[in-house]
């Protein structure tokens, strides 16, 4: 009979549904979320699910770049989905708990193909909020467990070559290459690794052949060196500096924990750190193991580990307007670090793995609490907002931008739900980077703003901006000075709380 301490019991297939549950429970359990880029990207999904909605405009204000950007993949889903699911940010939840669902399946299933031990899925259940999901890097975060899915299937068509394995690996690549290039940018030398290591390091002639998944990606990279804005910005009219910065290694060392779980303003995320790190140390401890079948899968794992401290301390901090690249390796880190623990037999290797469960749902916990606080903190947004027509130009203006629960200045986009809910336009949008899938029609673009303006609402400018739009959204507690400058006249239409949208008064 099993013991609940071994990792064949059912106790732990049912432990991880549950944390996996948890996980996914916060993102239900109010209104507005703390992360800071999910209206651009509700806004996107909008846009593309009424393409061909007259009231929405979206074709009058947009071009699709489908075909250049790596941002592609999770809005087209996102669009799909927001059709049987009603509205975009419905279906950018959908995702969003996908995500949240696969982060420890797809963990075991990287820890089965090593011959690991499957409780260690239980890691990514607390590791699912991080940093990448705090700040919306939803991109990314989707496709992290793509990643481990994907070095499954390395590891398998290595030990066993099978043709459905093959094409199973070359689509995830594929895939990954159109969800975020910087989970690329790991996942193609990590899974190359594995291609050329196992169970042996091949001859230099059979290395095409093991090599063969990674034709159709490297295709596309080609053509993406070749055509992609993000490469050659100016041809899509980026006049702005693209200037390369790298972060110290003593303060990306510093930075690690809040590349990781320091998302909340209080120190519940540092004990869902220290309980991580506290198990991870246990089981780590080498007494009263048994032998290895297979000691070389852990020096793959560490390799791929290097190479994503590598990434994490040598890759730039910020290329142009894209920023805080390094960091997201971190989390990659992270993720398969518990592929290098073998848990000891009986209770010292179960008692850890239940204080990672514990962290999980102490997690999840802490997650309903700064998140239904935050949707009382955004307050009668919703309210104000629905006093705006369908269809026209709305610009932001949020004085308050920081949450007392969440950080990372969770109500900058804010403006962006307007889009996502209305269409229309609503600055500032990522449609004015390189690498969005939507950009402006030149004839109905909004007037032009420095890199980096949406930090500074102060920037408006009446007799430009005020030209344009037709709205502007105010999150402030007092009434803007730059509304009453030269320029078009504005008139409150509906004010609650700190939130007030201004209309223009026709001329």
């Amino acid at each position: 009979m099993l013991s609940w301490t071994d990792a064949a019991h059912p106790l732990w297939k049912w432990l991880l549904r549950i944390c996996a549950a948890a996980t996914v429970l916060p993102l239900w359990s109010a209104a507005h979320l703390p992360f800071t880029d999910l209206p651009q990207h509700a806004a996107a999904i909008g846009t593309l699910r009424h393409w061909f909605d007259p009231i929405w405009k979206s074709q009058e204000y947009f071009t699709l770049a489908l075909g250049q950007t790596q941002y592609l993949l999770y809005y087209l889903a996102g669009a799909a989905l927001a059709f049987p699911f009603a509205t975009a940010e419905r279906a950018n939840l959908i995702l969003l708990s996908l995500t949240a669902v696969a982060f420890p399946h797809s963990l075991r299933a990287l820890l089965r193909a090593m011959r690991a031990d499957e409780r260690l899925a239980l890691f990514a259940c607390t590791l699912f909020w991080s940093q990448a999901l705090l700040i919306g890097f939803f991109n990314y975060l989707a496709a992290m467990p793509l990643v481990l899915w994907g070095l499954s299937l390395a590891v398998r068509q290595a030990e066993a070559p099978r043709p459905r394995t093959l094409w199973m690996l070359a689509a995830a690549a594929v895939a990954l290459f159109y969800l975020h290039l910087s989970a690329f940018i790991f996942f193609a030398p990590a899974a190359a690794i594995a291609s050329l290591a196992l169970p042996r390091v091949p001859p230099l002639r059979e290395w095409p052949r093991r090599l063969s998944w990674a034709a159709p990606v490297a295709v596309l990279s080609l053509l993406w060196l070749w055509t992609s804005p993000v490469v050659h910005p100016q041809a899509v009219g980026w006049r702005q500096p693209m200037a390369v910065a790298f972060e110290d290694p003593a303060v990306s060392l510093r930075n690690i924990p809040d590349a990781l779980l320091d998302i909340w303003r209080g120190a519940e995320d540092e004990w869902c750190l220290l309980a991580l790190l506290a198990a991870a140390a246990l089981l780590a401890w080498p007494q009263g193991r048994e032998p290895e079948s297979d000691p070389w899968k852990r020096g793959l794992v560490a390799a791929w580990a290097a190479l994503a401290a590598l990434l994490y301390f040598a890759f730039p901090v910020s290329v142009g307007w894209l920023w805080q690249l390094n960091e997201r390796y971190a989390l990659v880190f992270a993720l398969l670090a518990p592929a290098l623990l073998r848990p000891a037999p009986g209770l010292r290797g179960a008692a850890p793995l239940l204080l990672v469960a514990a962290a999980a749902l102490f997690a999840a916990g802490s997650a309903v609490v700064n998140i239904r606080a935050f949707d009382r903190e955004a307050g009668p947004f919703d309210e104000v907002l629905a006093h705006a027509q369908p269809g026209e130009r709305l610009i932001g203006m949020i004085f308050e931008q920081n949450s007392r629960y969440a950080k990372f200045s969770p109500f900058i986009h804010f403006q962006a739900y307007y889009r996502a809910r209305m269409g229309g336009v609503a600055s500032f949008s990522f449609a004015e980077l390189p690498q969005s899938p939507l950009r402006y029609r030149p004839e109905r673009a909004p007037p032009p703003h420095p890199a980096g303006w949406e930090w500074h609402a102060g920037l408006f400018r009446n007799d430009i901006d005020g030209v344009y739009y037709d709205y502007v959204l105010v999150r402030a507690n007092f009434e803007p000075p730059q509304l009453r400058q030269s320029g078009p006249r504005w008139r409150p239409l509906a004010q609650q709380g700190n939130w007030a949208l201004y209309e223009k008064v026709p001329q």
